[in-house]
């Protein structure tokens, strides 16, 4: 029975994205809806991102020993094996969680949108589906749709709502062969992969997978993103994955996890360093400590320090042009804990007592302005004047090289032909480089001599009076996220 209805779930996929194609003009286009999408996404700068499952009722721990790493993934890090979960599905019962309350609470956050775990790794759905009984509504005490609950809340509130999809499921019997757990070893010692998250996906499993999709585009109201995670996914299944997406809604924002270039906007390594990444949209996952999932014995910092700490985080992420998604992890009851609370209070509080703060939450100009006077004299470029520009390859789970080009403005009173020289430290033992201003380039080979600081000629640039936006970058690239490849001292410009 099951098989059926995922195969009549593929087709009305396919039947709709076929309708929406052809009333592309009634609607507008996929891609203009996209962007006009983006841009809002932009605009929002912070979300709610909530990991619970039943992975929050065991908190970490599993036979009365506290287990390492994330909570989320318990089920790889203390080698349960499947029977022995299922049982504990089957006592899962979140009775405390309350839909109104989570959603009230992101927006005294001043938070904009919300992404829920709809499925996470273990492969247990907590949404009514019809590909499988392993869901919160069939084979739990609960029996209730906690998706529903928590879009119909979000309507009710005027919150966005997006879902987090885990593409390999470790639940699933036709994804890829288990190893046996293995229970030589302390399972505190390494992290034991006998469930990885990055798995291939098995043609059942992809089919499972666009089933799920369709389900959750069509039965929950508008969806402000699919936010997809993990997996080794090919070119043709993130292709069908995003396809199945924009045939559903077309509005509905995917994130780069979908692999493959297929996403809208990228995101970061989870809890990543933050570079500026003005050039395109992104999104950046954070987590209060080292666990998404509810953790009953996690060390947690001092609150003042832990609000203060997210608080720079948010502002740092949005003035180079991202978004923060800060995440909660409810209790196996389905309540959020007091600390978490106390958390995005804080933030809120914060930002209802400056005002003039969420003003200033934009993108950060392309660079620094530097002016120049009459006399034309350009002072010395430096890279505290530039931007670093960082590269993200969205081919696999997630690459970023966060100093790829640099940029520098100039606003010039007068205009002349300026002599070029570069003082760099070289970190090859030559590379060719490209100096454009105004859209008119000049390439040159750099040497590098026992990557001794140096001084190289590079030609001439033609400064206009007015705008002028000069970057240096490599003049090729053996891979996308290969570096700058020196480390820049200045540049000086000399009138001729």
């Amino acid at each position: 029975m099951k098989k059926i209805v995922i195969i009549i779930t593929i087709i009305l996929s396919l039947f709709a994205f076929f309708c929406c194609n052809n009333v592309g003009t009634r609607h507008g286009t996929s891609l203009q809806q996209t962007e006009t999408a983006l841009k809002e996404f932009r605009n929002d700068h912070f979300g709610m991102f909530i990991h619970y499952g039943v992975y929050s009722k065991l908190g970490g721990v599993w036979k009365g020993e506290k287990i390492p790493y994330y909570a989320e993934q318990i089920m790889n890090h203390a080698r349960i094996t499947i029977p022995e979960y299922e049982a504990v599905a089957r006592e899962f019962n979140p009775t405390d969680f309350n839909a109104d309350e989570i959603v009230l609470l992101a927006k005294n956050a001043e938070m904009k949108y919300i992404v829920f775990t709809t499925k996470h790794h273990d492969g247990f759905c907590m949404f009514d589906t019809q590909t499988t009984d392993y869901d919160i509504v069939d084979f739990t005490p609960y029996g209730k749709d906690i998706v529903k609950e928590l879009a119909e809340a979000c309507h009710r509130h005027g919150m966005k709502l997006g879902l987090y999809y885990s593409l390999p499921d470790w639940h699933f019997p036709h994804g890829i062969p288990r190893l046996e757990p293995d229970s030589t070893t302390n399972c505190t010692e390494y992290v034991n992969q006998v469930y990885s998250p990055l798995e291939i996906i098995t043609p059942e499993l992809e089919d499972y997978i666009v089933a799920q999709i369709t389900e959750l585009l069509t039965n929950y109201g508008e969806i402000y993103t699919m936010w997809f995670d993990m997996g080794l996914v090919t070119l043709e299944q993130s292709r069908r994955f995003r396809e199945t997406v924009k045939s559903i809604q077309p509005q509905c924002l995917i994130n780069g996890r979908i692999m493959n270039n297929m996403g809208d906007y990228m995101t970061l390594p989870d809890n990543g360093n933050i570079s500026s990444y003005g050039d395109i949209y992104w999104d950046n996952p954070a987590s209060l400590y080292n666990s998404w999932g509810y953790k009953s014995w996690i060390d947690r910092p001092e609150l003042c320090q832990q609000i203060e700490t997210q608080k720079q985080r948010l502002l740092t992420t949005v003035v180079n042009g991202g978004n923060f998604l800060l995440n909660i992890g409810p209790d196996g009851t389905g309540k959020v804990i007091d600390y978490e609370k106390y958390v995005l209070n804080g933030i809120g509080d914060f930002l209802r007592k400056h005002p003039d703060t969420l003003n200033r939450l934009q993108p950060c100009p392309i660079d620094c302005i530097i002016g120049v006077g009459k006399d034309g004299y350009i002072p010395t470029l430096t890279p505290q004047d530039c931007k670093q520009h960082s590269a993200i390859d969205g081919t696999g789970y997630m690459s970023v090289q966060p100093v790829s080009w640099l940029s520098w403005q100039l606003d010039s009173q007068t205009s002349g032909e300026y002599d070029v020289f570069i003082v760099y430290k070289p970190e090859n033992d030559a590379k060719e480089y490209t100096l454009t201003c105004n859209g008119v380039s000049t390439t040159r080979v750099l040497p590098g001599v026992d990557c001794m600081l140096q001084t190289s000629y590079f030609g001439t640039l033609l400064i206009k009076e007015g705008y002028n936006y000069i970057t240096l970058d490599q003049t090729e690239r053996c891979n996308p996220l290969e570096p700058l490849g020196l480390e820049l001292e200045r540049i000086i410009l000399r009138k001729r």
